[in-house]
């Protein structure tokens, strides 16, 4: 939610983000807000899937009111929080490490492997399903994503360096990502998208090719020519989706990644093979990358 280059520092007990509509989170409340919507829809005999549905709009709401935009972000940002407050006074090293979107591997365990659709991966889908021809985004807004074996490199050399470090170093904070170094735009994972099912579409139910469109940016009009009903639903679908994805697909921050960078120096001064745990988003090719490892790598393991 925030822009500019954003910093690895601590977010500290009771923080909340700018646009938020209460200046202090609480987190005993939250939780006692949590506890009695439980019990208040058990009273109710509520359904296991009523429940699961109304505390889901509930996070959300409590997220957006203290300015996060979803309650995973929302229960990250207080799990941070908690820790930092329950190190005070103790002798305890503490590394945070954030990865920002997590993509397929880069190399390990093989290039591409991943488990199920993760963030921007289920647009990939419904879009080469031939479900989604246009959606609301900035084409200029800078995708922050990192092959996970990249993420699980750096978590390596991280408790590698810190378990040397003196027990005067309470914390550390790493942005695991790819917006500082190397990145890489909206507009140009939407092209990769469409060269590639261009030469790879999906199938049909009868073996036939899905036949895909451009993906544009803004909803027009004359796209709806069904019946009112009709346009409505999909209308309200897409604006759902622009809701949910808006953190990403309008993003205007960028991670910056200092205490990585020196990690990541450290890691090449006293590994003779350091590219075994190489968590340098410099070295990739996005293009490359998209087309050759992330989107089969999505069709053979995250749909099959």
């Amino acid at each position: 939610m925030r822009d500019g280059l954003i910093p690895e520092q601590p977010i500290h007990m009771g923080e909340t983000l700018p646009g938020a509509k209460i200046s202090y989170l609480d987190i005993n409340m939250e939780k006692k807000i949590v506890e009695e919507k439980l019990r208040e829809l058990q009273a109710l005999n509520a359904t296991k899937k009523e429940i699961t549905t109304v505390m889901k709009d509930l996070g959300i709401q409590r997220a957006k009111l203290h300015g996060w935009p979803n309650t995973y972000a929302f229960t990250k940002a207080m799990g941070e929080m908690m820790i930092l407050e329950e190190m005070k006074g103790k002798d305890y090293k503490l590394i945070i490490l954030r990865p920002t979107i997590i993509t397929s591997t880069y190399r390990e365990p093989f290039p591409g492997w991943i488990e199920g659709l993760r963030t921007l991966d289920a647009l990939f889908a419904v879009y080469g399903k031939g479900k989604l021809t246009f959606f609301l985004a900035d084409p200029q807004s800078i995708l922050d994503l990192i092959p996970g074996d990249m993420v699980v490199n750096a978590m390596v050399a991280a408790i590698a360096k810190h378990s040397k470090d003196q027990p005067s170093l309470e914390f550390v904070i790493y942005h695991v990502g790819s917006s500082r170094r190397n990145p890489i735009y909206l507009q140009d994972v939407r092209s990769m998208g469409y060269q590639y099912f261009l030469k790879k579409p999906f199938l049909d139910n009868t073996g036939k090719p899905i036949k895909i469109l451009k993906l544009l940016n803004v909803i027009f009009c004359d796209k709806f020519k069904r019946s009112y009903t009709n346009s409505r639903r999909a209308l309200d679908y897409l604006m759902r989706l622009a809701e949910l994805y808006k953190p990403y697909t309008l993003f205007q921050g960028i991670f910056d990644d200092a205490n990585t960078e020196g990690l990541r120096i450290t890691t090449r001064e006293y590994n003779s093979n350091a590219d075994m745990f190489g968590f340098d988003p410099k070295c990739i090719q996005w293009e490359e990358y998209f087309l050759i490892t992330h989107f089969p790598g999505i069709a053979k393991y995250a749909l099959k």
